[in-house]
This record gives C-alpha cells, structure tokens and sequence, in this order.
C-alpha cells in the first residue's frame, strides 16, 4: 500500500480526504497556503451523496447543529416585499435551502479538527514544484522544504497553481457568464432566517442570508461576459462593486458600507474547470482543482465531499497508484458531468437585465411555489441522480480503522437502480396529456367552426409582423410535436430528481398552453393572456434547462417552443397595449 501522501490545500475536499486517509493508515500531510486554518465564507449546503459521507463519518448531526438556521429562499422587491418563497418546512423535496446548510468555514473545521489527529498540517507553505518519477513525486515547498512522496492530491480552489503547474494548459473553463462577490456584514434588527434576493436591472442582484454568528453573509452578482476582473487588486474590485450597484435599490448602500469594512471579502468570475483527466502520474486533482461546477450547479459541497471519500477508498483498495486513479476517476465523472450540466441560459434566466424580465421572473416563480407544483419544481435546485454507488466502499476503511465501528448510523439496503416507463406506458400517457391540450385548444379555435371568435379575433388590432392565420396552423402541429417527442424520451428515463423535475415541467407548459388559448380567446382578456405568455416563457426555458441535465435530444426539441413564446408574447403584448377595452368585448361562445 502507498503509505506518504502530500494533500495541497485545507479546503472541505482536502479535509475529508485527509480524513479517511489518516484513518486508513496513511501517513498524510497536508499543506495550506494560508497563515492558519480559514474560518468564514459563505453558505454552502451538503445534499445527497455528500451528506451520506458525512453520515460515514459520525459528522451529520453534527453538521446540522452547526446550520445558518436559514428557513427559506424568499425574492423580494424594492421595499423588501416578498413576491416568490420557497420555505424548508413547505415542501418534502430541498429547495434552494436544504435541511442541511452550513457556513463553509464551520463544515471545513468540523472536518479539519478530527482530521488533524491522523495526518499533520502545515500552513503558511505551499508546493512549487513537482518532479515525479515511476516511484515517487518529489515536492519542493515555498518554505525551501523537501519531501518525497507516494501520491499527492490537489485539493485547491478553481485557481488552483498547482494544477496549472503539473498540467499546463490543460484546463479548458467553462465561463458562466456572471461574477459574484461574498462577504459578511453586520446584522440588523430586521435580518431574518430567510435567503433574501433582490434583482436589480442590468443583471444586478444583491442577497442577504442569515448565519449562527450574530452576522450577515452578503451576496452580490452581476450577468455579463467576463472581462478579467478575477485578476485586478481588491481595491479594484470593490471599486468597481460600488459603481455598479451605487443605484441598484433596496439594502444595496448598506451591502456597500458592509463590504468597506469587511475582512473576508471573496470575488470570482465563475467559470468551470473542464480537465480530460483528472491526474498524471502519482498527482491527481479533486475538489474545485479537478471540476468546479461553479455555486450555480448547487451540488458542489457534495461533489468535494464525495470525491474525496472515493478517492480516499479507491487508494485503500489497492497499491497500485494508477488504478486507485482511474477507478477514481471511472466512479466519479457521471456526477461531475451531471453537475456541470448546467446551460448557460440559467444565470440570464435567474439575473433578468430589465424591469419586465424581473417581473417575468418573479411570476414565474411564484407559480412555481404554489401547493400544486411545489413538491416538482422544488426538485430544480436539488441535488443529482448519478453519484457514484457507495455502497462498494462500505467496508474498506472501516477495515484499516477497527475505532470507526461505532461512528455514523447503519448503512442502507441496497436498492434496485430506479427505471422509466415503457414505452408503451410513456407514448400513452404522451398522448393523454397533448390530446387533453388539443381537445382545448381546438375548443377555442379562431376557425370556421367557431364563427364568434374568428370574428372579434380578425377587428383585432394586430401589429404588421403579425404571421397570416395560415401560420399558426403550421407551427403550432410542429410544437407540439417536439413537446411529444420530448416528453416521450424524459419519461422513458429513470426516475430521479432531475427527470423527474423535467417531467413535472413538461406537464405544466403543455397545460398552460391550453390555458393561455382560454384566456386570450375564449375569455378576451388581453392583459392577463399576455402576461400569461410571458410566464410561460420562463416555465419553458426552465423545462428545457432541466431536460438537458437528464436527455440533451428531448431539451432540444423545446429550444423552438420557448422562441415562438417570446415571439408570441411580444405579439400578445402589442396587441393588448393597441386594443382598447370596448374592442375586447364580444359574446362568449
């Protein structure tokens, strides 16, 4: 067995590895560029894979202890009133805020104080060179130190210059178009236990969460492409915070004065870490080194957590450095893939540059809340279904390290892998849902068959990129058509929370569009059929964002579907705004 291993970095990855490895018998150093341990940092939550590991290791209830107490996610206007929430206690499945949200800093010592009882810790140094032969990596230290050692595991940030040292050039990042600040102001009287966010125009957002220290932790993010401001001095980047949000509304000012004085300011520009391989030679990447997903993909605390337990057992397994690496790199890929799934669209989605686009979204989300579509669309935020299976490493560290017996609860029966429907379940229920959607539509038809409406529809006022009725006839077969052939391969997967999210989706847009013919048609309401469209807009945008982390092909087929809305929804608008209330009038048929 390898028994000297050099982990670069005290972060949540590198404290769980240091963890497991010192139990299993490894003689375990880790190295930490900071002067001492990091306390601080913003709200991270462990969900899922993640918090079965900690569970392994005796730390869940613990973890739970230490929780922000944060209640639930609320979107708040200028004066503060809430115009969407999603509450813990609201809804079986984790929102935005899961049951288990913690500060990073008090998770990373819960890890860190039993792990530096098995492994030894040196802060203040850091590793500048790496020259690796078939036996050993020989590590030379800022500090002048030297060392020779079986494996090293870099357990950096997204920044990491170790990995940029040992593989140059060989991340490819995924920039995510926005850039976020965190930091921690001081708490006032009206702070509460809820995730407070407020969109600003021009991409802006500013968020206020709560936390156990008698403290606040401040958010604030602006949606463009990024132009190097991971790289200027703080100074800079707070100078230009200031300028960007000196009219932004709501607690902005106070953000402000918050971060002047501040003493655990961090600022990025998101973007994700795309490597083809994880290591070379007796070096291997995990954590943010390896694959940050970046906070918009909300799984990475239990992408750190449960890649360092695998990479962990996987090295107990066996003494052969390079297999540990590969079946490493075998179990965990699907998850960081998954998670890395995230489009692009979702920052826009979430950051909308103008007043209608933020009451779109606020609408969208509101829908989003209620009882009936709660227990679904809360699923968004959730954690993913393609964690490697842990049951294979049960019992190897448990072996090395007869103390552990009595640490976490006993672990779960083992169950079959989840499967999709039939296909001849999923074409029946495809075709119950699109005929029911038909069945509406036609009944409010502007045709020959309903001579009432065809009639006030044609005294409309429409504007001149209004297509002839002919078109409608036209796109709406091919629509709905995608909206089949996609619904068809989402509910042919297995079930999960993602799948099962896309589905609930797929479910409410092909309702709404029977919903929003009723409306506009049969009911003549203008405004509301309008703003019916515009929320439709963002349901589907959330549809096809979601289908592409479980089936990428049925995504595609709603990319025209969410186009024709925007376009129909400029048109309802135009029409309502050109149409005075005495033309919408008319006998109901």
């Amino acid at each position: 067995m390898a028994r000297h291993i050099l982990i670069t970095g005290a972060s949540v990855a590198g404290n769980t590895a240091a963890w497991w490895l010192g139990r299993a018998g490894f003689d375990v150093t880790v190295v930490e560029r900071a002067p001492a341990f990091r306390e601080g940092g913003q709200n991270i939550d462990v969900r899922g894979s993640g918090r079965e590991v900690l569970r392994r290791m005796g730390l869940e209830q613990a973890a739970l202890d230490h929780g922000t107490g944060e209640e639930g996610t609320a979107w708040v206007d200028a004066d503060n009133r809430i115009a969407a929430q999603f509450l813990v206690t609201d809804s079986a499945t984790e929102g935005m805020t899961a049951e288990m949200e913690i500060l990073r800093g008090d998770l990373s010592r819960l890890l860190y104080e039993p792990a530096s009882q098995h492994a030894t810790y040196r802060f203040g140094d850091s590793v500048t060179a790496i020259e690796q032969t078939e036996t050993a990596a020989s590590v030379t230290f800022a500090s002048g130190r030297t060392a020779r050692y079986d494996a090293v595991i870099v357990a950096e940030g997204v920044g990491s210059a170790t990995r940029a040292h040992v593989f140059p050039n060989e991340n490819d990042p995924r920039w995510m178009d926005l850039t976020i600040a965190y930091f921690t102001v001081p708490r006032t009287p009206d702070d509460d236990r809820l995730w407070r966010w407020y969109n600003a125009t021009e991409g802006r957002s500013v968020s206020l969460r709560p936390d156990r220290h008698g403290t606040t932790r401040a958010m604030l993010s602006v949606q463009q492409p990024p132009q190097g401001e991971q790289d200027w001095s703080i100074a800079d980047q707070k100078a230009w915070l200031r300028a960007q949000f000196a009219n932004a509304g709501w607690k902005s000012q106070r953000v402000l004065d918050g971060m002047d004085t501040t003493d655990d300011f961090y600022f990025d520009v998101l973007r994700q870490v795309r490597m083809k391989c994880w290591s070379k030679g007796r070096v291997v990447l995990t954590g943010d080194a390896a694959w940050c997903a970046t906070p918009i993909a909300g799984i990475g605390t239990a992408l750190a957590v449960t890649g360092a337990y695998v990479l962990a057992a996987e090295l107990a397994r066996t003494d052969d450095i390079a297999a540990a690496f590969a079946a490493y790199e075998q179990a965990m890929r699907p998850m960081v893939e998954d998670a890395q799934g995230v489009p692009k669209i979702a920052p826009k989605m979430m950051n909308p540059q103008t007043r209608t686009g933020i009451r779109l979204l606020h609408t969208a989300l509101d829908v989003a809340s209620k009882p009936a579509v709660r227990s679904v669309t809360g699923k968004i935020f959730g954690g993913r279904s393609k964690a490697p299976d842990l049951s294979r490493y049960k019992d190897v560290i448990m072996a090395h390290d007869a103390d552990m017996t009595h640490l976490g609860s006993p672990l779960p029966a083992e169950t079959p892998p989840p499967t999709g429907l039939s296909p001849l379940l999923a074409l029946g229920a495809v075709g119950l849902v699109l005929g029911a959607s038909a069945l509406v539509g036609r009944r409010n038809a502007p045709d020959p068959s309903h001579p009432r409406i065809r009639r006030w529809y044609r005294r409309l006022d429409k504007p001149e990129f209004t297509p002839p009725d002919a078109a409608f006839g036209a796109v709406w077969p091919v629509l709905e058509t995608g909206l089949a052939v996609g619904g068809y391969r989402l509910l042919r997967q297995p079930s999960g929370p993602a799948r099962n999210t896309a589905v609930g989706l797929w479910l409410l847009n092909t309702a709404m569009v029977g919903g929003w013919t009723q409306l506009f048609f049969r009911e003549k309401k203008l405004g509301a059929s309008a703003v019916a469209s515009a929320a439709m807009v963002a349901s589907s945008a959330a549809y096809v964002a979601t289908a592409a982390k479980v089936d990428k092909p049925a995504a595609a087929t709603g990319v025209p579907f969410v186009a024709w809305l925007g376009f129909a929804t400029l048109l309802a608008e135009r029409i309502w705004r050109d149409n005075p209330a005495d033309k919408m009038r008319g006998p109901k048929t």
